[in-house]
């Protein structure tokens, strides 16, 4: 005897999520014309008769979501992660949390993994990825949100710092200080945005930013500290930058225990402060980016796409701010 077809061969076979089959049983007019005659074709070519369930599901909040994100190895990832949940909690929807490798093979692997479960939305936190990395998702009707990510065609929530750096850099070079970047190798979109910033102060002073100025490390805080515990009795006064607060720790304890003089001849500066920006000493300059913050408002917006059945794009612009402490003037 053949197997009774569910919902969820529905959703499968007419590229839908859950919920909008079961708004298409329930006659919502949420629904646009060309996607509810692909629902229904899919329901009388699989023979399939709603349940109670089914019939239910529209009308029920607690609807699942998938949550991709980073391997949970920086402290900022899982504010992120916690903010995500918290607000899902609220709001009453379950999560499916995949985590995911630099790789954007293992990306597509998880990618594909999720959409198997058909979720009434998703949440992307990956900056290695870029826009026409994308594509499989956008053919799938299902809301979509990227974090950290300001894209063209998918609602995103992200922050602007850019503009900021540059006028940081420029203060440095004011005060007579060659300006170091220290880049982890195989980094995303977040560090090399930074690095354009760095070189947009360079472009307005009228010089060039060169590669000699970056600095190449592995990621990890151990290799860093060892790399430019070598570098540093070479270099002169310099203003020197990371993304993350604990490679510029690596950093700046490397030129105390090297005795020189923070921040009069070396500033230190981190784009994405943590707890351990106030543990140092001195504290170190960072920005204050509320994370956890980024993910609640990620949850606000799918939710509002879930529940609106909306086409428009969402885009959201957090706020932040600089932080100036002891690692710089």
């Amino acid at each position: 005897m053949d197997k009774k077809a569910t919902i969820y061969d529905v959703a499968l076979k007419a590229n839908v999520s859950l919920a909008t089959v079961s708004r298409v049983i329930n006659n919502s007019n949420k629904v646009s014309d060309d996607t509810k005659e692909r629902v229904l074709n899919a329901i009388a070519q699989l023979n399939y008769k709603p349940n109670s369930i089914a019939i239910e599901l529209a009308s029920k909040r607690n609807t699942n979501v998938a949550i991709i994100v980073p391997e949970l190895k920086y402290t900022y990832i899982a504010h992120v992660v916690a903010g995500l949940m918290d607000k899902a909690k609220e709001l009453g929807y379950d999560c499916l949390i995949y985590t995911t490798k630099e790789s954007k093979k293992d990306m597509s692997g998880v990618i594909a993994k999720v959409l198997s479960y058909r979720p009434n939305g998703i949440i992307i936190f990956n900056d290695t990825l870029l826009e026409e990395d994308f594509g499989d998702l956008l053919s799938f009707d299902i809301p979509l949100v990227t974090l950290g990510e300001d894209l063209k065609t998918i609602s995103s929530v992200s922050w602007h710092y850019q503009a900021q750096i540059v006028e940081l850099v420029k203060d440095a070079m004011k005060r007579e200080k060659e300006i170091y970047f220290i880049k982890v190798k195989g980094s995303g979109n977040l560090e090399e945005r930074v690095l354009r910033g760095i070189k947009q102060a360079f472009i307005q002073n009228g010089k060039e930013f060169t590669d000699d100025k970056l600095i190449n490390v592995n990621d990890s805080y151990e290799d860093t500290y060892n790399h430019m515990k070598k570098m540093i009795p070479s270099l002169g006064k310099a203003f020197i930058l990371s993304t993350r607060d604990s490679i510029a720790l690596a950093a700046l304890n490397a030129a105390l225990d090297l005795n020189k003089k923070v921040p009069e001849d070396l500033e230190f500066l981190a784009v994405l402060g943590t707890k351990y920006s106030e543990l140092s000493r001195p504290k170190l300059s960072s920005f204050s980016i509320d994370m956890r913050g980024l993910g609640k408002t990620g949850m606000e917006v799918l939710a509002e796409l879930i529940n609106s059945n909306r086409k428009e794009l969402i885009t959201r612009k957090l706020s932040f701010e600089f932080v100036k402490r002891g690692s710089t003037l």
